[in-house]
């Protein structure tokens, strides 16, 4: 099979940023497979995502008729799918969801009401315990929110000793799973929207992009003191020196300690097609490889795999309008190029993506179908896809 030759975009300077040049790659696909498996009891789209206890767990989303739900949903990796048995105090749609420990799980932000006209960005987080649908309670956010977007735009992260980093606006808290409470916010350097977050050292995080006016900081690192140091604040250090354009719902992934790579994002209404891979020890951001992925993807979600860092799901911007995007890729930093991934045979946005041993699962997500009698009606997908990943060797 002869793959198709395509120019990555080669430039060793590409706005301020410094990187190797990006050299004719073949655009080879990688040899995975996508599969349909059960989908859950309700369809959702745009429900929160992640694994507990060696569960898939589900929480909230919309449904068909576009209007937030509450439902918990539970897979058993033997019985699969569980009746609703747990639900959320608050419907929430687009939250943000953190395990605390075996059984806890922070849910924070999101909207609740139905769309498009009787949405409500919520302000504050509650602890879900799925197997425990009893125990479940609200946590009040310290912030001041005085407007209508609530926490619309937050970050978080959930931190190596169990606490969790949340991020919104110019203010940053720390949740404790001991005491169950927030801190008292501290300032960050750089007011952010959408902006995005990942732990790289054992107190340390990485927030860039999203940045409210495009003459701030695009980078800081935020040192978050010890458990045992709990009455000392955290800090935000400003990359002063860093050249990031003001992407807003990029992604962050750790590559090593004090290293990551921010894929995609949105600038100027368009999603983009470029990574960047950020170094704490010298407060640096360079140009990482080109995506494959036609239009380029915001929002994405990424994954460590045997291949490389796994980039699915998100969305294709043009002029900020959402559609779904042309497919994933995955990147492999050592080779500095990208694999394209194959097309998954339901196109949509907003998915939920679960992470398993041999690959990831997409489920529900919706689109706009252009047939209908008011030619633009959401459609939410009642199905889910497994991306099983293969061993590949490559010869030079």
């Amino acid at each position: 099979m002869i793959a198709a030759v395509v120019l990555f975009q080669a430039s060793a300077t590409c706005g301020g940023l410094v990187g190797p040049p990006h050299i004719a790659e073949e655009a080879r696909i990688h040899p995975a497979a996508w599969r349909p498996e059960l989908p859950p009891r309700i369809a959702v789209a745009e429900a929160a995502a992640t694994m507990l206890d060696g569960r898939g767990v589900l929480l909230g989303g919309f449904t068909a008729n576009l209007r937030a739900t509450s439902a918990v949903q539970i897979r058993d990796p033997r019985r699969g799918w569980e009746p609703i048995g747990c639900s959320l105090l608050v419907p929430r749609s687009d939250a943000t969801v953190i395990p605390l420990d075996d059984d806890r799980l922070m849910v924070i932000g999101g909207w609740t009401g139905r769309l498009p006209d009787e949405r409500t960005w919520l302000t504050d987080s509650e602890i879900c315990e799925p197997l425990r649908p009893q125990n479940r309670r609200a946590i009040p956010i310290p912030f001041l929110l005085t407007d209508q977007d609530g926490l619309e735009g937050h970050a978080a992260a959930g931190l190596p000793d169990g606490r969790v980093l949340l991020i919104h606006r110019d203010e940053m808290s720390i949740f404790d799973p001991v005491s169950e409470r927030w801190s008292v916010p501290s300032p960050l350097q750089t007011t952010r929207r959408h902006a995005a977050a990942t732990v790289v050292g054992e107190h340390s995080v990485i927030v860039a992009g999203g940045q409210i006016d495009s003459s701030e900081i695009g980078v800081e690192t935020i040192d978050v003191p010890a458990i045992t140091a709990a009455s000392t604040a955290p800090k935000s250090v400003a990359w002063t020196m860093a050249d990031l354009p003001a992407l807003r719902d990029a992604t962050l992934i750790k590559i090593k300690t004090g290293r990551a790579l921010l894929v995609g994002g949105e600038l100027d209404g368009e999603s983009q097609r470029r990574t960047w891979i950020l170094d704490t020890s010298t407060q640096t951001v360079t140009a990482g490889p080109m995506l494959p992925i036609e239009g380029g993807i915001a929002d994405p979600s990424l994954r460590r795999s045997g291949s490389g860092i796994l980039v699915v799901g998100g969305e294709r911007r043009t002029a900020g309008r959402p559609s779904p995007p042309s497919g994933g890729a995955i990147i492999r930093l050592g080779r500095w190029n990208s694999w394209r991934l194959p097309a998954a045979p339901t196109v949509s946005i907003r998915t939920a993506i679960l992470e398993l041993p041999t690959g990831i699962e997409k489920i529900g997500g919706y689109r706009f179908d252009f047939d209908g009698e008011d030619r633009r009606r959401a459609r939410v997908f009642d199905g889910a896809e497994s991306l099983r990943l293969v061993p590949v060797v490559i010869a030079d």
